[in-house]
């Protein structure tokens, strides 16, 4: 029927278009998420190398800022200071203008305060070089002192040794500049930190106020040595009588002399240690008036940097770092990776699988719920899509089916009652009329009975009778239906018996009985025409089961006609041809029967090897359990 073919194209145009909304949603919804965890992913792995950076430089800060306040009297070993009095064993004042005092600096009584710092040196305004963990440099220590020397004792000896030979071959002022060129890019200085190279090439005139407060040639200077300014130690104005104890010059100076220091700048490496470790020269600029000298440790990498790997152990316990010496890469990812303090590049390992493959882990889940609930939806949707269709083409065809069926014995109704009431129809044919007449309102309370008892099933308002009854009963019910049905149609009728006289059950007889009697209309009407018209009905038990086949020797069932056979309002496409009638209850009907009963009918087989009609089993338990 057209209006049925319309509203399943109208069902799936509709449903197609719930679907494409539902899966185009979700996907652009999956693909959004897995772009977004892909971004958070990298932004949570860049936020905790950022992270480990800042730790690093904090730490590295917090050693600087200590060693920036560090006065410039530390840097020698014995430093000359004029006292604010004087009072002799006897008691005598004496004038403290005329003396002075040698006092031992903190770094010769306690030595290095890191266990990674190996030396301590001063470089003098005259290119002297001298530390204060040295008593008298160029002195050769007793060779029996060396074993019981302190482990910090024992490093500066050997870090004196080397540094002082390499010493000749090193300008502080140039490493220095190289060292900051080298860690501070282009894209540094952008960001608001100047090189250290125009900070450690100050204009030598300048004043050290100014130099102390950056008003130097750079409108910018390098941050971490920014952050060292509030811990530069205060300009000092000192005796030049006490400045030539502390400090050696080639120039001789009179009256008050200004000292001041300035940040550490960026260390950089020194090489030629005996044991070829790397070791790093740290080195702040100091100025006797205009003159400058240099202060400044050395430090063992190796001892170094397990200390800072441990301070961001638990965000990368792979974590390395590596020296930045000539010829090594400074890429974006460098840049970004590299702690400011240090000449190094952190370097951290991938993200275990790729950024792709942790963002799919970190919402997999949730994707597969979104795309089961969606999925639920789109069954749910279609489930209730396709009720509706069927609900529609129910009434579409129960429409159709049932006006079919009332037109001929209304029509019938009309007529014969319009000529016997008109006086028409001769004496001798009024019986045949009234006989026509009984026929047609049998065949409409039929008709409508049908239509109640689908009702009545479909509200599951049918009660079941249970009976105990045995396998002869049975038979008799079976077999008088069968006759009858028949005798009425022109069929030969067979009855095959399986079950056992004193077979006992337990059943609704009555249903049964309806089962069957729907079973053999339908083949009595198929079998009408045949060659040999016969209905055969065979009763079995089987693992506690009773079957009741019926089968006819029609035409059989057509397999478009079998898909749909059981459904209600639906009759077989030669219905209309074969004048056979009914409005496609009756199967519908047996089939729920046989629900009811804790059975089931079905189509056995279109073509039965021997009849060649349809062939269709009622199973039943032998006991039914309300």
């Amino acid at each position: 029927m057209k209006g049925s073919r319309r509203s399943m194209l109208g069902a799936v145009v509709l449903f197609v278009l719930i679907a494409g909304s539902v899966v185009g949603g979700v996907t652009w919804a999956s693909v959004s998420s897995y772009q977004l965890a892909k971004k958070t992913v990298s932004e949570e792995h860049r936020t905790h190398v950022l992270r480990a950076l800042s730790h690093i430089e904090s730490h590295m800060t917090w050693i600087l800022n200590s060693e920036t306040a560090r006065p410039a009297t530390d840097y020698v070993d014995r430093y000359t200071v004029q006292p604010d009095f004087v009072i002799t064993d006897d008691g005598r004042h004496l004038d403290p203008d005329t003396l002075t005092v040698k006092l031992p600096s903190s770094i010769a009584r306690s030595g290095p305060p890191h266990v990674w710092m190996d030396l301590y040196f001063q470089v003098h305004p005259d290119g002297t070089l001298t530390s204060p963990q040295i008593a008298e440099q160029g002195a050769a220590w007793p060779v029996e002192s060396v074993p019981n020397a302190a482990p910090s004792e024992w490093r500066a000896r050997l870090a004196w040794g080397w540094f002082e030979r390499l010493f000749s071959q090193v300008d502080l002022r140039e490493q220095m500049a190289k060292a900051a060129c080298c860690v501070h890019s282009e894209d540094d200085l952008d960001a608001g930190g100047a090189s250290l190279a125009s900070q450690s090439t100050a204009d030598p005139k300048q004043s050290a106020e100014e130099r102390r407060d950056g008003r130097s040639s750079s409108p910018r200077p390098s941050s971490f040595v920014d952050v060292q300014r509030d811990y530069v130690p205060t300009e000092e104005c000192v005796n030049a009588i006490i400045v030539e104890g502390n400090i050696r010059t080639t120039s001789s100076q009179t009256g008050d002399v200004q000292i001041s220091t300035g940040p550490f700048g960026t260390p950089f490496w020194i090489e030629g240690a005996p044991d070829a470790t790397r070791k790093l020269a740290f080195v702040r600029e100091c100025w006797l008036d205009a003159a400058p000298f240099y202060q400044g440790f050395v430090g063992d990498w190796e001892r170094l940097k397990p200390e800072l790997l441990n301070q961001i152990h638990y965000l990368f316990p792979e974590a390395d770092l590596e020296p930045i010496v000539e010829g090594t890469p400074l890429n974006e990812a460098a840049r970004a990776l590299k702690p400011q303090q240090l000449p190094v590049i952190l370097r951290v390992p991938d993200i275990p699988g790729g950024t792709a493959a942790a963002a799919w882990t970190s919402v997999r889940n949730q994707l597969l719920i979104s795309w089961v609930a969606a999925a639920a939806v789109l069954i749910v949707a279609g489930w209730g899509v396709s009720n509706l269709v069927a609900l529609t083409e129910r009434r579409m065809q129960f429409a159709y089916a049932v006006t079919h069926e009332l037109r001929t014995p209304l029509t019938t109704f009309r007529l014969y009652s319009d000529m016997l009431s008109a006086g028409l129809v001769p004496e001798h044919a009024k019986q045949e009329y009234l006989d026509t007449l009984n026929r047609e309102s049998i065949r409409l309370s039929k008709l409508v009975e049908g239509v109640l008892e689908y009702a009545r099933l479909e509200n599951h308002k049918v009660n079941l009778h249970l009976t105990d009854t045995d396998g002869i009963s049975l038979l008799r019910e079976v077999g008088e239906t069968l006759e009858r049905r028949c005798e009425e149609n022109g069929v030969a009728a067979r009855l095959e018996n399986g079950l056992a006289p004193s077979k006992r059950l337990r059943t609704d007889v009555n249903l049964v009985n309806q089962i069957a009697g729907v079973l053999v209309n339908n083949a009595c009407r198929h079998a009408r025409g045949s060659k040999n018209p016969t209905v055969l009905v065979a009763l079995n038990e089987d693992n506690g089961k009773i079957h009741l086949e019926v089968v006819d020797s029609g035409n059989g069932v057509e397999l478009a006609d079998s898909r749909r056979i059981f459904r209600p309002f639906r009759r077989g496409s030669d219905a209309d041809k074969a004048a056979r009638g009914g409005v496609g209850l009756g199967l519908a009907l047996a089939r729920n029967w046989a629900g009811l009963l804790g059975g089931k009918l079905e189509l056995v087989a279109r073509h039965h090897p021997q009849l060649h009609g349809a062939h269709f089993r009622l199973t039943i338990p032998v006991n039914l359990k309300t």
